[in-house]
């Protein structure tokens, strides 16, 4: 096991850290604390947008394949992502809902199986900020093991996609225990550690195929303890064996119908793969700048920084240990940055290994400053210097967060533009709905919608002007504006788009509109991202700006 001074709080900076060891109940007091606060920035606003889920993933990708796993029909017919999930939330169904036709539940009570499920991955989100505190005391000590924690427990996009039935916050929790198998390698190397880290990758591939990855890490611990003299090759390539067969079994445990639908599956992966290499309309730039830039809003500037700090000094002083922390990052990273989409969430299971770079970073900056104090500096003051640091690294994680919950909390503009038009619109019951909405939005109002043909991406490829004059022959006289899919026609500079937008502002009577904005601030620049999370502190609410327009020449109501 490892000791406070391998990685942790040196001699500069341990007197910081003397109350914590004294007092055995003071680390449990503050770990219990950032639980606390993390599980409650995790539930609230954990509602919003209900009863639609408007995030089309959440939508499409994971609740109703759950649902219909629950009834008994275990073949999701979807490969696009694993089906660890899926089986997951299954399981709570079942329990939760029992002897209930899940699948009729979720079309008559949506809201309550996307509570259900978006709670589920928020406990789940909870328990990876323990995980991650038990990872970084192996790996950092207690005092950074704590920083930590609190970095992977406040910082705006764990804390988001902790809101949201995906799959990103259980990768992150498996890939965390696939740290920790590693490190096991590398310290122990015995049959049970080899095994328990096999195990781990391979649920964690079962959650979201690119965390296979962690795979690496596994074995980079494996050659390490080779080239340290610690083992015999042969004998780690015998274990490695195990650990790839038990990583195998978690992974087709969880997702049995790779197998068992090979070639449906095969197809919908390799599909999946070449998807993402072509872009999305509306983006700009490439991954390999993108994703360094999410990190200074996603995880946070300082604790990006602090990070960067902790991987140089982990190196230096145990480059073994380190190297298991940021391999796989770094590998992520040459993967994804060529890709021709990209999303800051991609990234996020990196995110565990940073947030423990980033604890060891405060601890040895801490140390650093400390040892450049003069020597007649108060006792007091030393001992702030590490509580101060924390503090600063913590500041723009917890802000962001808190003010996203607020934004969370809120109504949602499409769910205000629902109910202006519910209540509002008489005669004219046709509208055009610009697809941004579940396919169930307009169900109950009695209003119709214009078909929209998929892809959706393409949308705004085929708009064109002359458009409008089909909207009025055919009586839709209303037509529903949203930013998420106006704003990437433009910025693309789609001249059939900005001929269609021109034309429907030159002949609009009447409109409504439905910002998300806070009063007087101006609309952030376009991010696909950012018109899904609504980070920018413009954000009032969540949503894209909508308006609705009346189409002159249309009949009255």
């Amino acid at each position: 096991m490892q000791t406070e001074t391998d990685l942790g709080p040196d001699a500069a900076v341990a007197t910081a850290g003397d109350a914590v060891r004294r007092r055995p109940g003071v680390p449990t007091v503050l770990l219990g604390a950032v639980l606390a606060g993390s599980l409650a920035l995790r539930l609230v606003g954990i509602r919003h947008g209900l009863p639609f889920a408007y995030n089309p993933d959440e939508e499409l990708h994971f609740v109703p394949q759950a649902a219909a796993a629950a009834d008994g029909r275990l073949d999701p017919h979807y490969f696009d992502n694993p089906a660890g999930l899926t089986y997951l939330l299954a399981a709570v169904f079942r329990l939760v809902f029992l002897g209930r036709d899940v699948t009729a539940l979720l079309d008559d009570h949506p809201a309550l199986v996307l509570t259900v499920a978006r709670v589920v991955v928020a406990l789940l989100g909870t328990l990876l900020v323990l995980l991650v505190h038990h990872a970084a005391r192996r790996y950092a000590g207690r005092v950074a093991a704590l920083v930590s924690a609190a970095l992977v427990g406040t910082p705006f996009l764990p804390v988001f996609y902790s809101h949201q039935a995906l799959n990103d916050v259980p990768t992150m929790l498996a890939v965390t225990a696939a740290l920790t198998g590693a490190l096991a390698v590398l310290e122990r190397g015995d049959l049970r550690s080899y095994v328990l880290a096999g195990a781990a990758v391979g649920v964690a591939a079962a959650f979201k195929y690119q965390a296979g990855a962690w795979a690496v890490a596994v074995a980079l611990a494996a050659l390490l303890r080779v080239l340290r003299g610690r083992d015999r090759a042969a004998r780690v390539l015998g274990l490695l064996v195990v650990a790839g067969v038990t990583s195998a079994v978690a992974l087709l445990a969880l997702n049995p119908y790779l197998l068992l639908d090979a070639g449906t599956a095969l197809r919908a992966i390799t599909h999946q793969s070449d998807l993402a290499d072509t872009g999305k309309l509306g983006q700009t730039g490439t991954g390999w700048t993108y994703y360094p830039r999410s990190l200074l809003w996603g995880l946070g500037v300082v604790p990006t920084a602090l990070a960067v700090v902790g991987a140089a000094a982990g190196l230096r002083r145990d480059r073994a240990r380190t190297l298991l922390l940021v391999v796989v990052p770094v590998l992520l990273y040459l993967y994804l940055g060529g890709q021709g989409r990209f999303f800051a969430r991609w990234l996020l299971p990196a995110y565990p290994a940073l947030a423990i770079l980033a604890g060891l970073g405060v601890v040895r900056t801490a140390g650093f400053v400390r040892r450049r104090l003069p020597a007649r500096s108060p006792t007091a003051l030393r001992a702030l210097v590490l509580p101060v640091l924390a503090v600063l690294a913590l500041a723009q994680p917890l802000a962001d967060s808190v003010r996203s919950d607020r934004v969370l909390a809120r109504e949602d503009t499409r769910s205000q533009a629902l109910a202006w038009l519910r209540d509002h619109v008489r005669g004219d019951r046709r509208v055009v709905v610009e697809p941004a909405v579940p396919a169930d939005y307009l169900e109950g109002t009695g209003l119709t919608a214009l078909p929209v043909e998929r892809p959706y991406q393409d949308y705004e490829t085929r708009l064109r002007p002359e458009a409008v004059d089909g909207y009025r022959r055919d009586g839709y006289c209303w037509v529903m504006v949203n930013s998420l899919q106006r704003d990437r026609g433009l910025v693309a500079g789609l001249p059939g788009a900005r001929a269609y937008y021109a034309r429907l502002e030159r002949e609009t009577v009447q409109r409504v509109v439905f910002s998300p904005y806070r009063p007087g601030a101006s609309a952030p620049r376009f991010s696909y991202d950012w018109s899904f999370d609504w980070y920018p502190p413009a954000y009032d609410r969540p949503g894209p700006y909508v308006e609705l327009v009346r189409l002159r020449g249309c009949p009255s109501r």
